[in-house]
């Protein structure tokens, strides 16, 4: 069932070799099957028309590329259990996105941006840039955690503070509710949310418990105005705004505004309320004349919980859903729009991943990664503003790699256009599949190619060693 990165437990090594025993590594834990198993791909390779190449609402390109009055302002945006298939411009049918549709318009639409099936574990590397095992958060802290993000972590917002920066957090943080693991322990000068989950008795601003008493379908109207109040208030100081939206997430509550008023049911009122509030922040951007210099990201912390049915999204052409390591559990939308310097309307269709937000938005600000830390992640900012067709990496032909992990368990590896999915209970038997060719990951090529297979599986082997290296105890 995977391969464990993480502290203590006994590994296996590559098959036909003799194990390898390292203390306090963990080595890589080969499942043991009678086919060969090799790795793949995470984030799925040129999906084509099929995997969300519907368009946007069309807008005039920008102006060219001008120079900006020093870093950048970063908003980023986080969506909480949103599918790959829940967005017009992702294909829809029945879900109307037109803020998010006219953000992919007018900038970049990433269409193979991969993350972990879980809230905790993606949320971690999406402030850190480590995998989960690398930090310890590996599972979802649920309220009352008494554990969560250790202090000796430089997150995103301790790096820009670093760099000048204003920085605020709204909304969902899940990386432990203690006093010690709380957003302001960690970078952040200002914090409004709900630490664990949307329970707003547990709501909090800055270091303690508010005194506001939310119901539930308020809670998302009220995150926006928060938002919307930094943004105003941050004058010339570059800020970095961490949005993190408690929708679409069961339990449905949509505000009295957009209870059915969607196709899609409870679940598309939702969505399309989470898509006002992104077109109410890109407005107070505007207003404030502070659109040309400030990048925002959107993105899902994982794919839709289509175990709920109806109450959750669709993974559109991908297999799977939340919890799973195939494509439709960990393929998300993300969009990056920064107007006068990423170039309106493209699609990138090459790998990405959620630890390469850290070292991007570092960069842009002018910052470097701790030294102290060993990171997997790249800067985006070629692939985005179009300066490069794609990013090198040691992956079969040259491709990216990236580890999925369940738990401490990598339990899936993208390897260039490739990917191997250990089994598990998302499914009884292990896979390789080609994702350029099968983005809905049908096609296992385990018996067809054992040779790729072994090479796959000795790329995991090499990537697992290296990400487990010093991995602290999970969390």
């Amino acid at each position: 069932m995977g391969m464990n990165w993480g502290s203590g437990g006994k590994g296996h090594g590559v098959p036909g070799k003799p194990p390898v025993r390292r203390a306090r590594l963990c080595p890589a834990r080969i499942a043991r099957n009678r086919l060969p198993v090799v790795l793949a791909g995470l984030v799925a390779a040129g999906l084509g028309g099929a995997c969300g190449q519907g368009q946007g609402t069309p807008t005039a390109p920008l102006s060219t590329p001008t120079p900006t009055p020093g870093p950048p302002n970063v908003v980023l945006i986080v969506a909480d259990d949103l599918g790959y298939g829940d967005l017009g411009s992702y294909g829809s049918p029945s879900i109307r996105t037109p803020n998010l549709d006219r953000m992919a318009a007018e900038g970049v639409r990433l269409t193979q941006f991969t993350v972990m099936p879980l809230c905790t574990p993606t949320r971690g590397a999406l402030l850190t840039g480590l995998y989960p095992v690398q930090t310890g958060l590996v599972r979802v802290l649920g309220p009352g955690n008494v554990t969560g993000i250790d202090a000796g972590e430089v997150t995103l917002a301790e790096a820009l503070k670093e760099r000048g920066y204003l920085t605020a957090m709204v909304g969902k943080w899940h990386l432990g509710d203690a006093p010690p693991f709380l957003p302001r322990r960690h970078g952040f000068d200002h914090y409004f949310g709900i630490p664990a989950d949307s329970d707003s008795a547990q709501l909090v601003e800055d270091d303690g418990p508010s005194s506001e008493v939310l119901a539930p379908d308020e809670i998302a109207g009220r995150y926006t105005r928060e938002a919307l109040s930094i943004i105003r208030g941050a004058g010339q100081r570059p800020f970095f705004l961490y949005f993190a939206h408690h929708l679409p997430h069961v339990p449905l509550h949509p505000s009295a505004a957009f209870a059915g008023t969607s196709g899609g049911g409870a679940y598309g009122d939702v969505v399309e309320e989470l898509d006002a509030s992104v077109g109410e922040v890109l407005k107070a951007l505007q207003d404030a004349g502070l659109d040309r210099r400030t990048l925002v990201l959107f993105l899902s912390d994982n794919g839709p919980w289509i175990a709920k049915g109806p109450q959750g999204g669709s993974p559109g052409p991908l297999r799977g859903g939340k919890g799973t390591p195939f494509e439709g559990g960990v393929r998300v939308p993300a969009i990056a729009r920064w107007p006068g310097q990423i170039p309106a309307g493209r699609v990138v269709a090459q790998p990405t991943s959620v630890i390469d937000v850290f070292p991007t938005v570092v960069a842009l600000a002018g910052g470097q990664v701790p030294a102290h830390k060993r990171y997997f992640g790249q800067d985006l900012q070629g692939l985005l503003r179009g300066e490069v067709a794609q990013l090198a990496g040691s992956g079969i032909d040259g491709g990216r790699e990236f580890l999925v992990f369940s738990g401490d368990d990598a339990v899936a590896m993208r390897s260039g256009r490739y990917k191997y999915v250990y089994e598990g209970f998302w499914a009884p038997q292990p896979g390789l599949f080609d994702l350029e060719a099968d983005p809905g990951e049908e096609r296992d090529l385990i018996r067809a190619q054992p040779e790729l297979t072994q090479r796959v599986l000795e790329r995991m082997d090499a990537l697992g060693r290296a990400v487990g290296a010093g991995a602290p105890p999970p969390k």
